[in-house]
C-alpha cells in the first residue's frame, strides 16, 4: 500500500439524494433494489473487484458502486459509444490510460496488471495504434472477460485520481467519477491539461453547470444520501 495517490471522500458528500423523473433514490423500493443490485454485485464479482482493487489502492467498495451505476452489474454488450460491460469501458479508454500511463502517473502500472495485458492484449503495452482489430479484440475481452473488465475499469479510476494529483485536488473520487463518466479531458474539467474546476466538495461539482447534467447525477447516484456508497459505507449493505 502507499503506492498511489490516496483516495479522498466521505458518504453521504451530498445530503440529498438523487431524484430525477420517477427515481428517487431514497424511496424504499428503488433503495431495497439497490441495495440488492449491491449484495448481487459482490456475491457474483466481489472475488475480482477485492484482487484488482487491492492492486490499484481503491476501496473494493468503492468499485462495487462504480459497477452499479454503470450497469447494474450486468455484462453487456457494447451500447452506441461502444461502452462495455460490468463497468462500461471503452477500448478507447482503455487503450488511453494504458499507452498514457508512464507520461501521466509516477508509479508502475502494477506487475499483474502487465501480466494479464501481456496475455491478453500485448498490443497495449506495445503502444500499437488503435486499430480497428484491436478495437474489436479490446470489445470481446471488455463483453465477455469479466476480470478484463473490472482491471479495465480500476486502471481507468486510478488514472483519473492520479491525473488530478499534481495539486491539493489529487485523489479526489468526485472529480475522478465526472471524468470517469464524461471523458477524462471534459472540458468541464481540464484546459490546456490545467484543472479548472477545483471545488473540494461534491455539491459544488454536482450543482455546476459546466459539468453535464448526466454526469451530475452520477455524483448524487454515488455520493448522495442513499447513493451506492451510503448503501455500502454507511449502511452497511455488504
Amino acid at each position: 500500500m502507499g503506492t498511489f495517490t490516496t483516495i479522498k471522500f466521505t458518504v453521504p458528500e451530498i445530503k440529498t439524494q438523487f431524484v430525477s423523473g420517477g427515481t428517487d433514490y431514497s424511496k424504499s423500493n428503488i433503495k431495497a433494489s439497490n441495495i440488492n443490485t449491491i449484495k448481487t454485485i459482490n456475491n457474483t464479482y466481489g472475488s475480482l473487484v477485492k484482487y484488482w482493487s487491492d492492486i490499484f489502492e481503491i476501496p473494493s467498495g468503492v468499485v462495487i458502486g462504480f459497477i452499479a451505476t454503470e450497469s447494474g452489474g450486468k455484462m453487456t454488450k457494447p451500447n452506441i459509444y461502444n461502452a462495455t460491460g460490468l463497468m462500461q469501458v471503452t477500448p478507447s479508454a482503455v487503450y488511453e490510460c494504458v499507452t498514457k500511463w508512464k507520461n501521466e502517473v509516477d508509479a508502475e502500472l502494477p506487475t499483474q496488471a502487465v501480466n494479464e495485458l501481456n496475455k491478453k492484449v500485448p498490443e497495449l503495452l506495445r503502444k500499437s495504434p488503435l486499430t480497428s482489430t484491436l478495437k474489436s479484440k479490446l470489445l470481446t475481452l471488455l463483453e465477455k472477460d469479466a476480470s478484463f473488465n473490472i482491471m479495465a475499469g480500476i486502471i481507468i479510476i486510478r488514472w483519473l485520481l492520479e491525473r488530478f494529483g499534481n495539486s491539493i485536488y489529487g485523489g479526489q473520487l468526485n472529480k475522478a467519477m465526472v471524468a470517469y463518466n464524461a471523458g477524462a479531458y471534459t472540458k468541464a474539467l481540464v484546459s490546456g491539461g490545467k484543472a479548472i474546476i477545483t471545488p473540494i466538495d461534491s455539491l459544488s461539482l454536482a450543482t455546476n453547470i459546466r459539468v453535464p447534467k448526466e454526469s451530475r447525477g452520477y455524483l448524487y447516484k454515488m455520493l448522495g444520501k442513499d447513493g451506492f456508497l451510503s448503501l455500502i459505507y454507511q449502511q452497511k449493505a455488504i
